[in-house]
């Protein structure tokens, strides 16, 4: 029977420390690039948009405070360090892909949350005309793919959101004037916490790690980022909401809205070193969205109560 000597044992000990002290250097380095990127641009979302409500405070000016909060992601990807990477041809597959997704999760819910906006609660009711600027802003402006590329007089995805938005604030200056219309009944509350809860938000979030099981790693991260992206204008609407009307919070939603709030601030405060199927993976991202649908949930049938 063979029995190694003392020097096969060195060896071996000497190679395992070897391979160890390699990996940790290279995951020393890698969180290290991770930290000092995120000095140039924000990775982790800890705190949802503010707004600010008094008692005396008009209907038009939680109406505009609310379309800040919608179009808050919006406008902070459009005005980020890098600018809108969704459409870049390099560093969208490549570099900074985290972002991109993000970006292209952000202009999802921006969208469907607008359009409930404009069509329900910037109008006096089904038959009233819908606002002109936020008509041409959803239907021109944030009409666009967010991986549009502008050539000629064709403009680029950024130049057409940045159009939308300048649309948005001439609707917001006008309803400060009184030119136009916010009219957010308990109704219009309910249908705008049906949309989050829709298909077309936390519904397309989830689908977006169904099997995830499956994916690898560098498919499950970007879409992980990408439902991040829709969860931060989620959580920034949601607050919005409750904020502007107290009457939410007087229904005995303190707990749901707290609980919903903390697994929001989970997701969106999310930026793991490496994301596989079983370590960091979208099962994780999973539960989150579904204990925070629940509690929406909840919140939404009070309303109606």
């Amino acid at each position: 029977m063979y029995k190694p000597t003392k020097d096969h044992v060195f060896i071996v000990i000497k190679t395992i420390a070897i391979q160890i002290s390699i990996f940790i250097v290279i995951l020393g380095g890698a969180w290290g690039l991770q930290k000092l990127y995120a000095f140039t641009d924000q990775t982790v979302f800890p705190d949802p948009y503010q707004v600010t409500y008094v008692d005396s405070m008009s209907e038009e000016e939680k109406g505009v405070q609310l379309l800040d909060a919608l179009t808050n992601r919006m406008r902070y990807e459009l005005d980020s360090t890098y600018g809108w990477t969704a459409n870049d041809l390099l560093f969208n597959p490549y570099i900074m892909d985290n972002r991109a997704y993000r970006q292209f999760g952000t202009y999802v819910a921006t969208k469907m949350l607008l359009d409930n906006y404009s069509t329900v609660i910037a109008k006096l009711g089904n038959s009233d005309r819908e606002n002109e600027d936020l008509y041409k802003a959803r239907l021109n402006g944030f009409a666009f793919s967010p991986s549009k590329w502008g050539i000629l007089f064709i403009p680029s995805a950024e130049e057409a959101y940045e159009n939308g938005l300048k649309l948005v604030d001439k609707y917001k200056k006008d309803l400060l004037a009184k030119k136009a219309v916010y009219n957010a009944r308990t109704d219009d509350i309910y249908s705008a916490f049906n949309v989050i809860l829709s298909e077309t938000v936390f519904g397309y979030a989830l689908g977006l790690l169904q099997d995830s099981q499956d994916l690898s790693f560098y498919q499950l991260d970007n879409k992980i980022y990408e439902v991040q992206g829709v969860m931060l204008v989620v959580r920034d609407y949601i607050h919005a909401l409750y904020t502007l009307y107290p009457e939410i919070a007087a229904k005995g939603n303190a707990e749901n809205y707290a609980e919903a709030m903390k697994l929001l601030d989970k997701i969106c405060e999310y930026d793991p070193l490496y994301i596989t199927s079983t370590v960091n993976s979208g099962e994780l991202i999973i539960s989150y969205l579904l204990f925070a649908k629940n509690r929406i949930e909840d919140i939404r049938d009070s309303i109606r109560i």
